[in-house]
């Protein structure tokens, strides 16, 4: 499989630090691409410590694999994020400035016709297949837990001013609980992953539409910012997109 790529990672307009990151690869001695998203939580700079951390172990142990992995990508996709939340959970125990800290995470394997991911709070992995927009994880929030046991609706929840309140994040506490799944991807198929600071102030139609114009010829995350941007993001703002052929 071939895959045309596009990030983008921003500061915004309100917040004075950066605290998500992304990184990705396309590993030809394991015939796999992967690409990891996250949103640190925390203050003083703390949470950019976390989600720095996620990415520097997702970097590190690609490095070190050789081959796949025996217990196979998707257990192995939920081990990485769970050992990451031990290294960064020891690490906020270690200094005052990082008691706290933690960080989102949303972590995918392309391997073949299969995306393996795994992910923690709520930054996103979007599909948009056949011209069908569907988000694939399921937010780790209080706000989502109410939605889960019919306290409140859907359209209540997104009207919410603590929709971002996480029920779950890497390095929170000292054990976490990860979820995950395995699609389908073919030829064509666009999937996205984006912190809550795009998605959450751009419409399903939106999404869907730049997901679908992205090209070789015509990058859209830049633009995917500018309209969060102008439409009251007042957090960090980052996007992945991946076009597979």
């Amino acid at each position: 499989m071939k895959f045309h790529v596009e990030t983008a990672c921003d500061q915004g307009v309100v917040r004075s630090n950066n605290e998500d990151t992304i990184c990705y690869g396309n590993d030809e001695k394991l015939g796999v691409f992967w690409m990891l998203i996250a949103d640190g939580v925390g203050g003083h700079k703390a949470g950019e410590v976390a989600s720095d951390f996620l990415a520097d172990h997702v970097e590190q142990v690609f490095e070190q694999l050789t081959q796949a992995p025996e217990q196979g990508w998707l257990l192995w996709v939920e081990q990485q994020l769970m050992q990451a939340n031990n290294g960064i959970y020891k690490l906020a125990q270690s200094q005052a400035s990082y008691q706290g800290m933690s960080t989102t995470g949303v972590f995918i394997v392309i391997d073949n016709k299969q995306c393996h991911l795994a992910w923690v709070g709520d930054s996103r992995a979007y599909s948009l297949s056949n011209n069908l927009l569907k988000q694939e994880t399921i937010d780790h929030t209080m706000i989502q837990y109410l939605v889960d046991k019919g306290a409140i609706t859907a359209e209540e929840a997104k009207k919410s001013n603590t929709k971002n309140l996480l029920s779950k994040a890497i390095g929170a506490k000292d054990n976490v609980e990860v979820d995950s799944l395995s699609l389908s991807v073919n030829a064509g198929d666009t999937l996205m992953l984006s912190t809550d600071g795009l998605h959450d102030y751009l419409s399903d139609e939106q999404l869907a539409r730049y997901m679908e114009n992205s090209n070789i010829n015509h990058s859209v995350c830049s633009d995917m910012i500018s309209q969060s941007i102008a439409q009251s993001s007042r957090d960090n703002i980052t996007v992945g997109i991946i076009k597979i052929y």
